[in-house]
């Protein structure tokens, strides 16, 4: 009676033997839960690792194939990429976008500045009997006594040339005359630089305007070129960095 247990008994042992070869097969699958981190095994062509599932939120250790590291790896050095460009790209725009703004104001002062030259007060010569400061307000008036100033002293100036000269002065006279003629053309001089320096600043508000609307048309259209391209470069890094997580997840997924 024994005899026939001792076959049953060995065939017993060998069936549980060969059942715990296809055990093992079946643990050592993508998602099967391993214990030591960094342990390595193959079944088949396909080699896995001990560790973290990368598409997984779970910190739990698992098997995963070597082609789900790699996939991991690309879509992080992908999105790593696309992120980085984003931010690049939208730092630079928004200093261009600063820069836009900053002229915008510029052009706002100008404005500004060429409506005060007709409210400003402007000093132009002191009056010799009262000894107080002649002004005009605007600019325009300015120049305008101005012009009228220069004609007054240059016609004292003439008349003083004249007098200089005259056969009938007396040595004496004509060398006063001739101080007193050149005082005047001085101050003919002194006007006539006053006078023009004031003529100079509004062409000057204008033509620095004209050179900000300028430059803003400019960096308006490299601001709008460069926002076009990089929607599209977006676009472009962000459509490669969703087709790699999709690979990612694919390569990752349970049961491989």
């Amino acid at each position: 009676m024994l005899k026939k247990i001792a076959p049953i008994g060995l065939m017993a042992v060998v069936l549980l033997a060969g059942v715990s070869s296809p055990v093992h097969a079946a643990v050592t699958k993508q998602g099967a839960a391993c214990t030591k981190a960094g342990a390595k095994s193959v079944k088949g062509k396909i080699s896995y690792v001990c560790q973290k599932n990368p598409a997984s939120t779970s910190s739990k250790l698992v098997w995963v194939t070597t082609d789900c590291v790699t996939a991991a790896k690309t879509y992080a050095s992908t999105k790593k990429d696309a992120d980085n460009f984003a931010s690049e790209q939208g730092a630079a725009l928004t200093k261009m976008k600063a820069s836009v703004a900053s002229w915008q104001n510029v052009v706002v002062l100008l404005d500004q500045k060429k409506a005060a030259l007709e409210t400003n007060l402007y000093p132009l010569w002191s009056d010799p009997l009262t000894k107080q400061m002649v002004k005009a307000q605007g600019i325009t008036a300015a120049i305008t006594q101005l012009t009228a100033k220069i004609a007054e002293i240059t016609a004292k100036r003439d008349n003083a040339v004249a007098k200089s000269t005259a056969a009938s002065s007396s040595a004496s006279d004509k060398a006063n005359w001739a101080k007193a003629a050149k005082y005047y053309d001085q101050s003919v001089l002194t006007y006539t630089r006053n006078r023009d320096n004031l003529a100079k600043v509004a062409p000057k508000i204008d033509s620095d305007r004209a050179r900000a609307v300028s430059q803003i048309a400019t960096m308006q259209a490299q601001l709008d070129a460069s926002t076009s391209a990089q929607d599209s470069l977006t676009s472009q890094i962000t459509d490669g960095a969703t087709q790699a997580l999709k690979y990612r997840d694919l390569a990752c997924k349970a049961g491989i």
